[in-house]
């Protein structure tokens, strides 16, 4: 019985390691389509057993122009915008600024919190830049923990422990069928 039971709670143990080690800040979908409008999620799972997320800070890379967001009850929304060098013609339009931030920021009292265990998405709706098929884009995240522990999932390196979320862009379909591609 002892060794059935030690069994069981070692086995629990090395399936919650390789869990905890993936949970991280994410962009979802992992693939989307290169100047096409499309809903992204940022994904945030809080990995502390002891104190809830309240704060998510999104740097974006250059290229997001449009951007709106589904209101998440209890978090606040600041979108920081950045003033272009040049403007940038876009579908007729003069495009003079770029989303640079997104910054939720959670009041517990509404609700605000991620808690452990839990994970919490909010929704974008934005014009993915331009780019070549297989380019990826890359957001820096900041997680803020009540009583002020920073994340950082801003390492360049897929590999390493705090990687910052990415995410893929693919061909638009009609160059995908041009070039023999889906």
């Amino acid at each position: 019985m002892r060794k059935s039971v030690l069994a069981a709670a070692v086995a629990t143990a090395s399936l919650a390691v390789p869990a905890a080690a993936d949970a991280h800040v994410t962009v979802n979908p992992r693939s989307v389509t290169a100047g096409s409008f499309d809903v992204m999620n940022v994904r945030v799972p809080n990995e502390r057993d002891n104190k809830g997320t309240v704060k998510v800070d999104v740097r974006f890379p250059d290229g997001f122009y449009f951007l709106s967001y589904k209101k998440v009850p209890g978090w606040k929304v600041k979108i920081t915008r950045e003033t272009l060098p040049a403007p940038v013609d876009l579908e007729g339009l003069s495009i003079t600024q770029q989303i640079s931030r997104v910054v939720w920021t959670g009041n517990p009292k509404k609700g605000g919190v991620i808690r452990p265990s839990q994970f919490e998405e909010f929704p974008i709706s934005v014009r993915v830049p331009d780019g070549e098929a297989g380019s990826q884009l890359m957001f820096r995240a900041i997680q803020t923990y009540r009583g002020g522990e920073k994340v950082r999932w801003t390492a360049a390196d897929p590999a390493a422990d705090t990687p910052a979320p990415r995410v893929t862009l693919a061909a638009p379909a009609a160059l995908a069928k041009r070039t023999g591609g889906a």
